[in-house]
């Protein structure tokens, strides 16, 4: 079977599982018919195909992709499109097509009727997954709390730690829930002693006056007493009547 008869073949099974509202096996067919319109030399038609599939289906692996071309070149598309060719080689898709044309249901086909899924066929389609993200999410774990100690029985006295009974018994430590003393106080201070009064200093004795010491001022008090009238003489001179004048 050439590539023409080939991608007519892979079409119609597309057409007839679409009119039966089965989108997978409808998906599948049109990539292969627009593998074989690609091997064929026909791009425009295996892009026309792959639009046609994004228009049904718009999250399918070929979305990423701007042409058919360019999905054919992504390792993910070439193994799916290849599993396709293993499963649905053009001698079966033929069969396929002419079962389904008479309405007898595929040899693969459950019981019941209508055109089944053949066994050989992928149930599982191939989709581009955005990569896991390694760093996973910090997992908190709850505490766990320690088992409390248990007190351990006193062990029996032996040379080294048995009691001397000649010895007083130590007085048993204070308790922790008492509060404890304080360790010292300030002391008072000290009354200061009393101090003695000191008794006031005898008045010092007044200077006496020297014998002489009058007979100084006299002597002083008469020079004064002619310089002034020798002054008053000399300004009131001009003034005085000539009988006045020596």
């Amino acid at each position: 079977m050439d590539s023409l008869a080939t991608l007519q073949v892979y079409k119609e099974l597309a057409d007839w599982y679409e009119r039966q509202g089965q989108s997978a096996m409808r998906d599948r067919f049109l990539i292969l018919a627009a593998e074989a319109a690609f091997s064929a030399g026909k791009a425009d038609e295996a892009e026309r195909l792959r639009q046609r599939l994004l228009h049904g289906n718009p999250h399918h692996m070929l979305k990423p992709f701007s042409s058919f071309a360019q999905a054919l070149q992504s390792t993910n598309v070439q193994i799916y499109v290849h599993d396709l060719q293993v499963n649905y080689p053009p001698e079966t898709a033929e069969d396929l097509l002419r079962n389904l044309r008479s309405g007898t249901p595929p040899p693969s086909a459950p019981l019941g009727g209508g055109g089944g899924v053949p066994q050989t066929a992928p149930l599982i389609e191939i989709r581009e997954e955005p990569p896991i993200n390694p760093v996973e999410s910090l997992k908190v774990y709850p505490l766990r709390e320690e088992p409390k100690a248990t007190p351990s029985p006193p062990g029996k006295p032996t040379p080294l730690n048995r009691p001397d009974p000649l010895k007083p018994a130590a007085a048993p430590p204070p308790s922790r829930s008492q509060p404890a003393a304080p360790a010292s106080s300030i002391p008072a201070r000290p009354p200061r002693p009393a101090v003695a009064p000191i008794p006031p200093s005898p008045p010092l004795p007044e200077p006496s006056t020297p014998g002489g010491a009058w007979l100084a001022l006299l002597l002083f008090g008469m020079t004064v007493t002619a310089g002034v009238a020798l002054a008053v003489y000399t300004l009131a001179r001009p003034f005085l009547p000539p009988q006045w004048l020596p």
